[in-house]
């Protein structure tokens, strides 16, 4: 495995780590890119990034740990920005236009956590090269089995307690604060996509022959289970293209050791099903 400083952009000031199994840096596979999660730069929350990329490596993958534009160690995009586009499908696609260029990698596969995915999701969307992505607490829609199911779990789960005890505390001001958005909320993070624009979303992806696994977990409030995936979208997971786990004792960003091991262990054993090194694509 060989780690190495990794520059792109059309300034050359975007900034990411390439992990690679040898040293050449040629990849016989598409090439991940994880993106950031919310502002936490590329290393992830408590490394997540880190040991994802490093066990790809590991298991013959090529992985980018990016930091989009103004985040990290990447520098803010200057001048006059178009309201209508994108920052991440812009920064995304410079950067697999330089791999491109300096790995001649022409395939890639997406990663995001929270924000993350959300950005995973646009960027699949807008780009063919993208041949997979991994969504890990993306994109849901509250469903009438989600009530069902979470009305009385919730009630057991020590976390409502916590989060009850500390809404008490806090003063209305505190409140207030706390949900007005902030620059990098409102530009890395919102959705402004329907339940059925995201389902057409979806199959667009699937006549592509995208692969897709979809990761949620209990920490994450807005979804209570494997069968609201179906419920959200009204497809159902196949094993093959799209691929859904939830991780009923998983926090959200994935702080516990175990459970952060099981998250990386079962996008490795995807990745390793879907996108054989032996099936390689790229020269």
């Amino acid at each position: 495995m060989k780690e190495q400083i990794f520059y792109f952009g059309s300034e050359q000031n975007q900034f990411g780590i390439l992990t690679a199994p040898n040293d050449d840096f040629k990849p016989s596979a598409p090439v991940a890119v994880i993106l950031n999660a919310g502002i936490v730069h590329h290393i992830g929350p408590f490394r997540l990034h880190v040991n994802l990329a490093r066990q790809l490596a590991d298991s013959g993958f090529t992985t980018l740990r990016m930091d989009l534009s103004g985040l990290g160690e990447s520098a803010a995009r200057v001048g006059k920005v178009d309201s209508t586009e994108n920052r991440a499908v812009f920064d995304v696609n410079q950067a697999m236009d330089q791999l491109s260029k300096q790995m001649g990698a022409n395939e890639f596969v997406v990663i995001g956590l929270c924000s993350g995915a959300y950005n995973a999701h646009h960027t699949a969307l807008a780009d063919e090269r993208i041949v997979g992505a991994v969504f890990l607490d993306g994109i849901v829609f509250r469903t009438v089995g989600y009530y069902l199911r979470n009305g009385f779990n919730r009630f057991t789960k020590p976390r409502f307690w916590r989060n009850a005890f500390k809404r008490r505390l806090s003063s209305a001001t505190d409140r207030a604060k706390q949900s007005e958005p902030t620059i990098e909320e409102s530009e890395f993070f919102t959705n402004e996509f329907t339940r059925a624009e995201i389902t057409d979303h979806l199959h667009q992806m699937l006549a592509r022959d995208m692969k897709m696994l979809f990761i949620y977990t209990d920490g994450y409030d807005d979804i209570s289970g494997r069968a609201q995936f179906r419920e959200m979208f009204g497809i159902k997971p196949d094993n093959q293209n799209v691929q859904v786990e939830y991780y009923d004792q998983s926090e959200h960003t994935f702080r516990i050791v175990k459970n952060r091991n099981l998250a990386c262990r079962r996008i490795i054993d995807w990745y390793s099903q879907q996108f054989s090194t032996s099936q390689a694509t790229n020269v």
